[in-house]
């Protein structure tokens, strides 16, 4: 099967200009806030599959100014253009899909061929679109009603089920919606001998045929039906629920008259039969269920009928894609977690999710979920605002991808007017910048941990200052400036105007820029003076400071100044001082007292008869509860003594 690349809206519904949204053939996990526009992407993928059961003339509806049509979507700010190749005026208002083959499917007022298109219909018919209100109408009967599922079937169901097929009117048919509108247009009409207009007559054939299209329809119903019955109350009990239903098919009927052809609509009757492991007869089920309960047994049906529609792989380039919006509104989440395992574990693999909510926990928890089940990979994380164009001051969506780097999160949750997000990670932008800038044992903290922002700050004033540069003064102003609100974090919560927010961002974002344009120090700490270093191995155990930096400059050529080791204590077998040479301790170990350069250090633990060596002693050295390794940058201590011996 086809799997959706990207996803292309222009001025359609609340997308007032061109927008791109990547997926790159994966499954999509989109928050978007209340008004972000978030439906608007529901509805744009629905418009354009759905297009393709239309002719044009349907779906130029779509793309027409609202005065003249109104069934308009074209966004109320969209500027009226004139085409020049057609010279006909339109929004340029379209929707378009980009599958992994890079393929495309467009839906505009100039461009409407995937009308009819065989390939997008199998792509339609394979794939479904459930949001909250078609799971809400499952339960939308008052009291005094019997449910009658009539309307779910028609507009939800049939249009994408697919019969055995049928010689009707001339025409071969197999889709059950198709086959519905038939019985709704009765058999057909012929000619009297007074010449008038009139229905066929009873013991025509065309009248036989049409009895027994009926007589078909209703078996092939009867099938679908009987599917749901069977396979749904396993769905039900997979998403947590000891329910059993039964869904009862009454047949349509006709009347043919003369000049009149009457009917009556089928009807689906849903049943609670048992609960909680009791029989039950509950004729209507919105009256006992809670709205948990009849949301879980309505997607439970949707589902079941997904697995009943035509098989994509028989056209290769169908799209399969499953999109949900707010699909678990009415769920807490202890009824959430059945069903996103059931999604995770047996739909994903089948279609592309896109998955869309506008609640926040519910967003953390599926991405929690898709961790649990191992298959972070194949999803990807957007979010949703709503922006403001910064000319024209309209409202737009703002979308912002979960995969992009803090800085570009930072300005398009400033531009969603969503300051303290944006203030968040333009913090994270800085910590990163400057960390980037700095020697590894600089941004951390003795036990391991990194320092935070101000130290890293002062660190990074030091750091230049020591190498002889200094950080511009209009920098270190802007530092000033930015830290109150933006980079402190327990600022986060003041009640301040957002004018005044606002300038701090855009001084965070000015200095970000800034720093990342310095110049970077080629002079390179690898460890300061006074750091005390560990060494645990083979029952010995040693630590020492280093009495000078130790310092890395890393150009063309690796060169390093190499320090004295001091203050150097060790045990072996839990003895202090213990020599090597007479097998006991020795408080008057020349070693107590010296100051051997690190590499000579290194060099003496190597002629132990422990068998230490110097890929050991990196390995199993720690400063605070960083290995050595990750402060040496996997440069060898060997590398540094041949190196110092040129200095």
């Amino acid at each position: 099967m086809s799997k959706i690349n990207d996803i292309k809206i222009s001025n359609f519904k609340f997308f007032s200009q061109d927008e791109t949204i990547h997926l790159g053939g994966k499954h999509l996990l989109l928050y978007g806030e209340n008004g972000s526009g978030k439906s608007s992407i529901y509805w744009g993928l629905y418009t354009l599959l759905e297009a393709s059961f239309k002719d044009s003339s349907e779906t130029e509806k779509y793309f027409l100014p609202l005065d003249k049509n109104e069934e308009s979507l074209v966004n109320i700010y969209a500027p009226l253009i004139k085409d020049e190749s057609s010279k006909k005026e339109h929004y340029d208002s379209y929707i378009k899909v980009i599958d992994d083959e890079s393929n495309s499917l467009v839906l505009s007022l100039l461009d409407c061929g995937i009308c009819g298109n065989t390939n997008a219909q199998e792509s339609r018919k394979a794939s479904d679109f459930i949001n909250y209100q078609s799971i809400f109408k499952f339960q939308d009967f008052k009291n005094s009603e019997t449910p009658n599922l009539y309307d779910i079937f028609v507009y939800s169901i049939l249009p994408y089920v697919t019969f055995s097929s049928f010689d009707i009117k001339g025409e071969n048919i197999s889709n059950a919606g198709q086959m519905w509108d038939e019985y709704i247009d009765g058999p057909g009409y012929t000619t009297n001998y007074k010449g008038d207009r009139i229905l066929v007559y009873k013991r025509s054939q065309t009248y036989k045929d049409f009895c027994a299209f009926e007589i078909h329809f209703n078996a092939e119903f009867e099938k679908l039906i009987d599917f749901i019955n069977t396979n749904a109350k396993d769905q039900l009990n997979k998403l947590g629920y000891d329910i059993d239903f039964q869904l009862t098919y009454h047949k349509p009927t006709h009347h043919k008259k003369d000049k009149n052809y009457e009917w009556t609509p089928f009807r689906i009757e849903l049943e609670i039969t048992k609960f909680n492991g009791e029989k039950v007869n509950l004729k209507k089920p919105h009256v006992f269920l809670n709205e948990a309960k009849i949301s879980a047994l309505a997607t439970a049906i949707r589902l079941t009928v997904l697995d009943y529609r035509p098989n994509a792989a028989a056209v290769p380039d169908a799209l399969k894609v499953l999109v949900l919006d707010d699909l678990m509104i009415s769920l807490d989440m202890s009824n959430r977690e059945p069903l996103l395992d059931l999604l995770l574990g047996e739909y994903a693999d089948k279609y592309q999710i896109l998955f869309l909510t506008h609640d926040k926990n519910l967003y953390n928890f599926v991405d929690y979920k898709i961790k649990q089940h191992k298959k972070d990979v194949s999803w990807v994380r957007k979010e949703m605002y709503v922006g403001e164009d910064d000319v024209t001051k309209h409202e737009m969506p703002v979308i912002i991808d979960g995969e992009c780097d803090p800085y570009e999160k930072a300005q398009r949750h400033y531009k969603a007017k969503d300051y303290e997000s944006s203030a968040l990670f333009v913090r994270k932008s800085l910590e990163k910048a400057i960390v980037d800038m700095l020697p590894i044992e600089i941004t951390k903290k003795a036990e391991g941990g990194f320092v935070d922002l101000q130290t890293l700050w002062g660190k990074l004033i030091s750091f230049y200052s020591h190498n002889g540069k200094s950080i511009d003064d209009n920098i270190v102003h802007l530092f000033e400036d930015s830290k109150l609100l933006v980079l402190n974090p327990s600022a986060h919560f003041q009640r301040l105007s957002n004018p005044i927010y606002r300038n701090e961002l855009l001084n965070a974002f000015d200095l970000y820029e800034k720093i990342i344009e310095l110049p970077r120090i080629e002079r390179k700490l690898v460890i300061e003076a006074g750091k005390v270093i560990k060494f645990d191995y083979a029952n010995y155990c040693c630590e020492f400071k280093l009495e000078k930096d130790l310092v890395v400059i890393e150009g063309e050529h690796l060169i390093s100044v190499m320090p004295k080791c001091i203050d150097i204590k060790w045990s072996y077998n839990g003895i202090e001082y213990y020599d090597f040479d007479t097998g006991a301790q020795n408080l008057s170990h020349p070693l107590i007292t010296a100051k051997p350069k690190l590499n000579k250090f290194v060099e003496g633990l190597a002629k132990l008869s422990i068998g230490i060596t110097e890929d050991i002693f990196l390995n199993n050295c720690k400063i605070g509860d960083c290995i050595f390794d990750e402060y040496m940058e996997d440069v060898k201590i060997s590398s540094l003594m041949l190196a110092s011996i040129k200095v």
